[in-house]
């Protein structure tokens, strides 16, 4: 059976069938490509969906065994730390502080672990007691004592080391265990982070609670592929979904900021991390945890991704670099329910991806396919069908991934970007429903035949 739809568009000359990947990601590879040309000469980058290693590259002197210091990316693996033991009823995030170390008295007695791993504690932002290698991190916070508090806590946001690293002898004492056995035992050796520990910045016996940690691209990949899976990782429950909550949604009550970094986002901070992107109902659904030398892991929940950017260089330089290559990954990676199969063709006319606006919410009025990078102002059509077809269904040359005997089509056109957005609303749809398109396009003279096309790779969507 041929489509309608595909006939009208004058296909006579069969093309040869070409499979191009369901993910592009040349235009990622191009941002560190440019920024190891121009900026740093060495850096790593490492992109996951569902725990499950999608991009993973190196790029000058850096290679998979390179350790670097991450600096202040530590506070998000810390409050992981942290969370393990509230999971385990040790540790209260709201508890006075004065609960746990008594020498804490007055105003500063009051100030809670949660404060103090957002940043709102009231404490000073730096000392010089976090970075005394004389010291154990119990003598340290000893000292921290005895520093007036800046400001009463949880009346601000002012950024620094200081409360994280009083909140780090907070968990020693509740569990009965110094810092590095800590990690090691709850974070570290269960997520197979064999490279990592409290050494890059500090020392063995004060360890920098906020921005000591030196690792390896695959072992925070490790990490932040946790997160994303709720903190689940290979089997293995490391922390409850509801520690991972913490360690997304923000911690400050919405309190003024005094003091931040410059490449902060500026729309949060959770336990450790950057609160960077909201739905639209408010749910945090993408957090970060740059650090100094432009280390930035990151965990998208829209899209089920997760990623490493890791350089040896100022944030403020590689900061912008980062962002482009999240960016990417939004056009890259497709919302959760929405996943790609088969194979786009020909190659010949350039990659055309398929994606959606949103996640597929059953019910939603406002869900659209889209489709990216097709010639600009091309004809087209748009193919939509309850079942995929099985194997793909050749017509000239190329394969439709849709079935056609229960499809429905529409003829339309790109815009001058190359870009169309098809309305699909979901109004009609229960949970659960499967639904497979797939787009067709008119193509560039020098593809084959005189009226080549291009499709794009099917696109199965789940009602959620």
């Amino acid at each position: 059976m041929r489509n309608p739809v595909l006939l009208c568009l004058g296909l006579s000359l069969p093309l040869p069938a070409q499979a191009t990947p369901c993910y592009d990601f040349g235009p990622i590879d191009d941002v560190m490509v440019e920024m190891t040309a121009t900026l740093t000469p060495n850096a790593s980058l490492a992109i996951a969906r569902d725990a499950v290693p999608l991009f993973s590259a190196h790029y000058g002197t850096f290679g998979p065994s390179t350790v670097v210091p991450i600096a202040s990316a530590t506070k998000w693996l810390s409050g992981a730390v942290i969370m393990s033991l509230v999971d385990d009823g040790l540790l209260d995030l709201d508890a006075p502080v004065s609960t746990y170390l008594p020498n804490f008295t007055g105003l500063a007695g009051t100030m809670t672990v949660r404060q103090m791993f957002s940043h709102t504690a009231g404490t000073v932002g730096d000392h010089w007691a976090i970075s005394a290698a004389n010291l154990t991190l119990e003598q340290a916070v000893n000292v921290l004592a005895q520093v007036p508090l800046r400001a009463p806590p949880g009346t601000d946001f002012y950024y620094g080391g200081v409360s994280m690293h009083i909140a780090g002898r907070v968990a020693e004492v509740v569990a009965g265990q110094d810092w590095a056995t800590l990690f090691q035992t709850r974070i570290a050796g269960p997520l197979q982070m064999t490279a990592t520990d409290y050494l890059g910045i500090g020392s063995a016996s004060n360890p920098r609670i906020a921005g000591g940690v030196r690792s390896t691209l695959a072992d925070l990949a490790n990490f932040v592929a946790m997160l994303q899976q709720g903190g689940n990782f290979q089997g293995t429950q490391v922390l409850s979904p509801n520690a991972v909550d913490a360690l997304f949604e923000d911690q400050t009550g919405g309190v003024p900021i005094t003091s931040a970094p410059v490449a902060a986002p500026g729309l949060g901070y959770a336990i450790g991390a950057w609160v960077e992107r909201r739905d639209a109902g408010g749910r945090v659904v993408e957090a970060s945890s740059q650090g100094a030398f432009g280390c930035t892991p990151w965990v998208d929940r829209e899209r089920g991704t997760s990623g490493v950017f890791l350089t040896a260089d100022l944030v403020v330089q590689t900061d912008p670099y980062s962002d482009r290559v999240r960016f990417a990954c939004y056009d890259a990676l497709r919302f959760r329910g929405v996943e790609c199969y088969g194979g786009a063709s020909p190659t010949c006319a350039g990659f055309v991806r398929a994606t959606t606006n949103a996640i597929p919410v059953a019910g939603s009025a406002a869900f659209s396919a889209i489709a990216h990078d097709a010639r600009p102002n091309a004809l087209g059509a748009v193919v939509i069908a309850l079942a995929p077809a099985l194997p793909p269904i050749q017509i000239a040359g190329v394969d439709i991934h849709v079935d056609l005997a229960s499809s429905i089509s529409a003829v339309l056109a790109a815009d001058g970007a190359g870009r169309v957005v098809y309305p699909a609303p979901l109004t009609w749809v229960p949970p659960g429903t499967g639904i497979f398109l797939q787009f067709a396009f008119l193509q560039r003279p020098f593809c084959q035949g005189p009226d080549a096309f291009v499709t794009t790779h099917g696109l199965a969507i789940t009602a959620q």
